[in-house]
């Protein structure tokens, strides 16, 4: 087999001894020595069985491995430093042997799994514990794989990189009140100027085809004999806005760029809560403005927008000039 067949079929392919195999060296001679001295034709068989146990053993361990495909998926919504469960699909392409005393662990993070047994043509799906450190887009961390049955004197590992992209919100935190701050009247009207209704009454008429019903005065409608409605006045309402100020005082600091990290985690945190109960919540990072809005679509656009923003230095990307009022999240160096 060439090696590029051989790296297809066993993509970083690695043998590892096992115990078993030291304690099996040590046995194996001292049989031998035992069965020439004595004649003894039962350790004979005994030494002929291990020799070919221990052939057998590898070749049946290597073509498990080498019909085994994984495959690694998100779960649901991830976010930085909580832990999270990932969907792992084990696949067993033999037609055959089932796939057995298969371990399959996440390279360079926690996470692993024993996988029951797979029959022959089937799979098994199961999940997988891990923790992401940091927020952003990150490829799903390769799966190594490891086959030690039947007899375990090897462990064989072969290492299956994952071409899917994951989205890594940004990590949840305790926060105290949200900041809020406003545009300028003329650029909240300009991007979402609206009213609504519950102000004071304004007058009682009679109803009209295409008025709520729910705005009927039912005395009123009793003692005229006829259908009255309430007329109010509209009630203006200001859009809230979270702005996140992503120039630092100095670019390359990296302990600015953690405080950072701190600073987008409480903005997320402060979003989500507010859209958990229902609010509308807009968005301002840098020269990027988001119009408020609710439910789970604004959501997840707010959480993507700061799971991928990236700190500037001064100057680079400044906020709108229509922002109002003192409640920005931002980042100022401290005075020495």
């Amino acid at each position: 087999m060439s090696s590029r067949r051989f790296e297809a079929r066993f993509p970083g392919f690695r043998l590892r001894a096992a115990p078993a195999l030291w304690v099996f060296l040590v046995a194996l001679p001292l049989l031998g020595v035992a069965a020439l001295n004595t004649g003894n034709n039962a350790l004979y068989l005994l030494v002929a069985l291990l020799l070919g146990t221990f052939a057998a053993s590898g070749v049946l361990s290597r073509y498990c491995l080498r019909n085994l495909r994984v495959e690694l998926r998100p779960a649901g919504d991830v976010f930085a430093s909580s832990p999270v469960r990932l969907l792992l699909q084990v696949e067993n392409r033999s037609t055959w042997l089932p796939a057995a005393g298969v371990m399959c662990r996440l390279a360079g993070m926690p996470g692993q799994a024993l996988v029951p047994p797979v029959p022959p043509n089937d799979q098994r799906t199961l999940t997988i514990a891990t923790m992401f450190p940091r927020r952003g887009q990150h490829r799903l961390p390769a799966v190594q794989v490891e086959v030690r049955l039947p007899l375990g004197f090897f462990v064989k590992t072969v290492r299956w990189p994952q071409e899917p992209q994951i989205l890594i919100f940004p990590r949840r935190v305790t926060g105290g009140v949200p900041r809020w701050a406003d545009l300028s009247r003329r650029e909240a009207l300009l991007r979402r100027g609206r009213s609504e209704p519950g102000g004071d009454v304004e007058q009682l008429r009679e109803f009209h085809t295409g008025d709520d019903r729910r705005d009927i005065h039912w005395k009123q409608t009793a003692r005229q004999q006829r259908l009255i409605v309430v007329e109010r006045r509209q009630r203006k309402t200001s859009p809230r806005y979270l702005v996140l100020d992503r120039q630092l005082p100095r670019r390359n600091d990296a302990l600015l760029a953690e405080h950072f990290e701190a600073l987008v985690s409480e903005v997320a945190s402060a979003a989500l809560a507010e859209l958990q109960l229902g609010r509308e919540v807009g968005l301002i990072v840098g020269s990027t403005v988001t119009p408020p809005a609710s439910g789970p679509a604004q959501t997840r656009r707010l959480l993507t927008l700061l799971a991928l923003t990236k700190a500037v230095g001064p100057g680079e990307d400044p906020l709108p000039s229509a922002v109002q009022g003192d409640g920005v999240y931002r980042l100022v160096e401290a005075r020495r």
